[in-house]
């Protein structure tokens, strides 16, 4: 039994414009578009899907995690290396690496300094439903696949202790007070967050200051002095926040698709796939006759399950199950983890109806039936890292955001599915992004 990963964002009031969005067996049925080809196309767009054991597989590793190559460069220079095993996210935006990994591969990439005091640097503390995160910014060029974001900023996660000063203490006290900042808990050298916003934090960060001041209510940035070893929150520019890489490509920059096959019920120890970039640009990323289910500003549409509209729903492939609220299905245990998967006698078929959002959280557009299985996790081989029937209880957090009233659908919901995920703002196939479509 391995423990629930959940790699969702947590949206706190503040945040509801432009910010980072909701990161954290036997088939589904698929519906929508189905899995295409990729191919016809320039592979210029597309680049390597695994899931497997990852990084952390020498210690057990942990099943449905999606991974990435990328390649960060040293801006202005031709000094580069590649970073392995990144964890591909479409429930968060930005590129977060993990500061060992980066020493790993002989990169020096200088925090960045903060553009209102030249004495101090810019740190980040960001909530996740798991934890939290901590760690300084830094500018690179990102290459991933064919496609080049140049000189973006980044999110350098501080695992090996370099960053001075230490995490706040208001950073500490908004989720759950656990470190992400380690591959175990991570299990992966970082995150690639493609996901539905083009920074971050958004205006929300940008405008605190004008917002009744910024404090770590309304904030994830942090202005940092390693003399005094203090942080105050901070508000930062939306050209500095750590922003979604695909927004900065040449081309192919309106959204992504995650191309998955279909899996046995038994699962699958590896499964290969592909990251394709951009939506309607080639004609390997047709969105067709894709549902869309359009998003709010918060990245939400509705899903109705057994007869309950959950009006905060959303699409995380940085999730590994399927999570929502269901009394009848019997947990796998009595304490976490195995409390937060669901381990029915037999495999529970089951169903819930999806709806897209206008901006302001209204059910809009089509409904969409998506059919899907529960089995019994502990009955499933250890050694599978691919699963696509397992789920488990709805996430929550016991700090002061809470993610309730949703139906994530993790990695499961993504086997024998062409997954896209558009943009805040971005044209795509007639419609306008945020959305996502299957």
């Amino acid at each position: 039994m391995t423990r629930r990963y959940s790699l969702s964002l947590l949206l706190a009031a503040f945040i509801l414009t432009g910010c980072g969005g909701g990161s954290s067996g036997s088939s589904l049925s698929a519906s929508g578009s189905g899995s295409g080809s990729s191919s016809g196309a320039s592979a210029t767009n597309i680049a390597a899907l695994t899931v497997g054991p990852g990084p952390a597989g020498t210690n057990g590793g942990t099943f449905n995690i999606p991974y990435a190559s990328v390649t960060i460069c040293q801006p202005g220079t031709s000094t580069c290396a590649t970073i392995n095993d990144l964890l591909v996210d479409t429930g968060s935006s930005g590129v977060r690496i993990l500061a060992s990994a980066v020493a790993a591969a002989g990169l020096t990439l200088p925090d960045m300094t903060d553009p209102n005091d030249s004495s101090n640097t810019i740190g980040e503390c960001l909530p996740f439903v798991d934890g939290y995160t901590w760690g300084p910014l830094a500018t690179a060029t990102i290459q991933i696949g064919g496609e080049t974001a140049s000189s973006t900023s980044i999110n350098i996660i501080d695992d090996n202790g370099t960053y001075n000063p230490s995490v706040p203490t208001a950073c500490t006290t908004l989720t759950t007070n656990t470190s992400l900042n380690s591959i175990t808990a991570f299990n992966a050298n970082g995150v690639l967050g493609i996901g539905v916003f083009a920074q971050d934090c958004g205006s929300g960060c940008s405008d605190c200051v004008m917002d009744g001041g910024c404090t770590s209510q309304n904030d994830v940035y942090y202005s940092c002095n390693a003399t005094s070893n203090t942080c105050t929150s901070t508000p930062i520019a939306l050209t500095l926040q750590v922003g979604n890489p695909v927004i900065a490509f040449a081309t192919d920059n309106n959204g992504v698709i995650l191309d998955l096959p279909a899996i046995a019920s038994s699962g699958a120890t590896s499964v290969s796939g592909s990251l394709i970039f951009g939506i309607d640009t080639q004609s390997n990323n047709s969105l067709g006759s894709a549902t869309v289910l359009t998003t709010d500003f918060s990245g939400f549409f509705t899903s109705t399950f057994n007869g309950q509209a959950l009006g905060s729903s959303f699409i995380d492939s940085g999730s590994n199950a399927l999570f929502f609220a269901d009394s009848s299905l019997t947990p796998c245990g009595s304490s976490a983890p195995e409390s937060e998967f669901y381990c029915p006698a037999s495999t529970q078929s089951l169903s819930t109806v999806n709806q897209g959002h206008d901006a302001g959280g209204v059910p809009i557009g089509v409904t969409s039936t998506v059919s899907f299985q529960i089995a019994n996790l502990n009955a499933i081989s250890g050694s599978e890292f691919a699963i696509d029937d397992v789920g488990g209880t709805a996430a929550s957090s016991s700090g002061t955001d809470t993610l309730s009233d949703d139906f994530d659908f993790g990695l499961p919901f993504f086997y024998g599915r062409r997954v896209f995920t558009a943009v805040e703002g971005a044209a795509a196939g007639g419609n306008t992004g945020p959305f996502f479509a299957y």
